[in-house]
């Protein structure tokens, strides 16, 4: 039994005729007849009188028509409803990302919140490896992640692409070059984020590949920090070209990586079995509209 078996019944009712409600549903006689007779077993009463010449409720048919109808009319509006509850620009998106990556799409978020101004948008400001956990646990409906990222069960939409850079004092001994590779950082103190950032162990695994383990004296979790640490001359960082570029380009110099080169890509991560809810289709669909800079 299901909805279908009251609509039926009522348009019978409606048309005075099973021939007629057939026609006007495009449906068979038999469909509505089978409809009639299963309502008829679930609630173990006639409801039509079959002795009759022509179209005949029974008392409890009368009695179970004007019920039918409410049940009808409800599941009609609250069905209504829900599809634009669904698709309306309302609702709530959480999302985990990293403290360096806020900032550099503060401008999508900002855009976001003035584009869907009754999406409550929440956002958890932790390191890239914890945003991943929190997305998997389904605390966060996306996080943002940081390639290499690599997991079967998760969907990602790249948000930007760039690189990270090595970051040195204007004093330093390799601020004249513009180009370096990993080798050349041998033997310098590294200043990096800490291990809850995904760049914390990009940085180690380039340095392994360069053939040698980097010196690290300073981990946080403060990208200006490390910066103003780097400037007063105690060591070399490594950090996303963007943050460099649009908060402090003349206060330290950039040099491009080589051998091996360390792209910076950030994706919105979702697991694939989570349901994809309007809030996060049209953050997705402006990510995919937008093109952030590098």
């Amino acid at each position: 039994m299901n909805i279908n078996h009251f609509a039926y019944f009522v348009e019978a009712v409606r048309e005075n005729s099973i021939t007629k409600a057939a026609e006007s549903l495009f449906i068979s006689q038999s469909t509505i007849s089978k409809a009639i007779k299963c309502l008829e077993q679930a609630y173990n009463t006639e409801l039509i009188d079959r002795k009759a010449r022509n179209f005949k409720l029974t008392s409890a048919g009368e009695i179970f028509y004007n019920s039918a109808v409410k049940i009808v009319s409800n599941y009609q509006s609250e069905t209504t409803v829900l599809a634009t509850l669904l698709h309306s620009h309302r609702g709530k998106l959480t999302l985990g990302i990293p403290p360096v990556t806020i900032t550099i799409i503060h401008s999508l978020l900002h855009q976001y919140e003035q584009m869907y101004p009754e999406i409550d948008l929440r956002v958890i400001e932790i390191g890239a490896q914890t945003a991943f956990s929190l997305a998997q646990s389904g605390a966060a409906d996306i996080s943002i992640i940081i390639e290499p990222f690599d997991n079967p069960e998760f969907n990602k939409v790249p948000i930007m692409e760039s690189e990270a850079v090595c970051v040195v004092s204007p004093h330093h001994r390799l601020a004249n070059y513009d180009t370096i590779s990993f080798s050349q950082l041998k033997n310098e103190k590294f200043l990096v984020f800490d291990k809850s950032f995904m760049l914390y162990y990009r940085i180690i695994d380039c340095c392994k590949e360069a053939g040698f383990m980097p010196n690290i004296s300073l981990e946080s979790a403060q990208w200006d920090l490390l910066v103003e640490a780097v400037s007063d001359g105690e060591g070399i960082t490594i950090l996303p070209r963007p943050i460099i570029q649009k908060f402090c380009p003349q206060k330290v110099k950039m040099l491009h990586l080589c051998n091996p080169s360390l792209p910076w890509i950030p994706v919105a991560a979702y697991h694939k079995e989570k349901f994809l809810s309007t809030p996060m289709k049209l953050f997705l669909d402006l990510i995919q509209a937008t093109k952030l800079h590098a």
